[in-house]
């Protein structure tokens, strides 16, 4: 009987496994681009929920065959039904992934799904480091629309805010949520008088990024041709456009020399994506994964601390060292 057993539990995982291998190409061109609500589970839950699930669903439709006396009368519904839905959760993915259909995403009708992509498109002006509510006259809220705001803000002399920090710079491998780049910038200018500024930039909305805002705004403000040693500190790594921006800028400036600690790799699995920061490597820019010592540095000089409170220590999360690892092997194998 023990033929049986393994059969029936191996079945589900071998549609699965299918889907998987039809698909695997969608999840980082297609799925990964996707805006997702902040609750949405990391990537790597998904292999170990299914097979769990799976695994169970094909034990238990063996002892309900064993129990009804295997193939009689009396299995015919239970199994029937059990093999539709088996049937119906293999052909999910291929719609899904394949069929690029939102509409499928189980347990949301398509108007759920709308209303959850126009609240991501405009997220919370607490999320964007300003007060969910603005008072205007008597009390009134004042709703300030997305359009309306510049493309990007920049903080000069100040610090942001812990809880963007804790949010955005977290090295976590799915970085749902994180729809935005904060950039904290050291430049030191050598001339006769050695200069450091220090700032940061932030994405306002996806036209414009705070890479783009740095070589536009900040570093033309820079003394002109002194040599300058700049250092960001990014909360992940810059997309294919910036890159192409990044490779220009230190073409033409022969002064300038660029070091870039990420907290993430963006969209690391595309060629695309790989080609860029490679590119940006032979173009001269330094290209570092932020260990747990940058992250402090960060907290130290880019963090603002509570008024009348004694300046906390940073509290490193659980994974961070493991992350960092995971995304340094990434990076090593992308530009080696």
């Amino acid at each position: 009987m023990w033929a049986y057993t393994v059969g029936f539990t191996v079945l589900p995982h071998v549609g699965g496994f299918l889907g998987w291998f039809l698909n695997r190409k969608e999840i980082p061109a297609w799925y990964e681009k996707l805006k997702k609500p902040s609750w949405c589970p990391s990537r790597r839950v998904f292999p170990v929920a299914w097979t769990m699930l799976y695994t169970g669903m094909g034990y238990a439709s063996y002892l309900v065959w064993n129990d009804l006396g295997g193939c009689s009368s009396k299995a015919i519904v239970p199994m029937g039904l059990y093999g539709a839905q088996l049937v119906l959760n293999w052909a999910w993915p291929p719609l899904f992934f394949g069929a690029h259909n939102l509409n499928m995403w189980p347990q949301l009708r398509p108007s759920v799904l709308g209303k959850m992509a126009e609240k991501q498109e405009e997220p919370s002006n607490a999320q964007n480091g300003e007060p969910d509510n603005a008072e205007e006259g008597e009390g009134k809220k004042k709703k300030v629309k997305r359009e309306d705001l510049p493309p990007f803000e920049i903080v000069t002399g100040e610090r942001l805010p812990a809880i963007f920090f804790k949010f955005q710079f977290r090295n976590v491998e799915y970085s749902s949520g994180r729809n935005k780049t904060f950039l904290c910038y050291v430049v030191e200018t050598q001339g006769k008088e050695p200069v450091t500024s220090r700032g940061y930039l932030e994405d306002e909305h996806a036209a414009a990024h705070a890479e783009m805002a740095f070589f536009n705004t900040i570093l033309p403000a820079c003394q002109a041709g002194a040599r300058h040693d700049v250092t960001w500190y990014v909360s992940s790594s810059p997309c294919v456009t910036c890159a192409q921006r990044i490779c220009e800028a230190l073409r033409k400036n022969k002064g300038l020399r660029l070091t870039i600690m990420v907290g993430r790799l963006f969209m690391w699995e595309e060629p695309e994506m790989q080609a860029a920061l490679r590119s940006m490597k032979e173009a001269g820019c330094k290209l570092r994964i932020m260990k747990p010592q940058d992250f402090e540095y960060v907290w130290k000089n880019f963090v603002e601390q509570e008024e009348g409170e004694e300046a906390k220590s940073f509290v490193p999360w659980e994974d961070i060292q493991e992350n960092f690892q995971y995304y340094e092997e990434k990076l090593a194998e992308i530009l080696h």
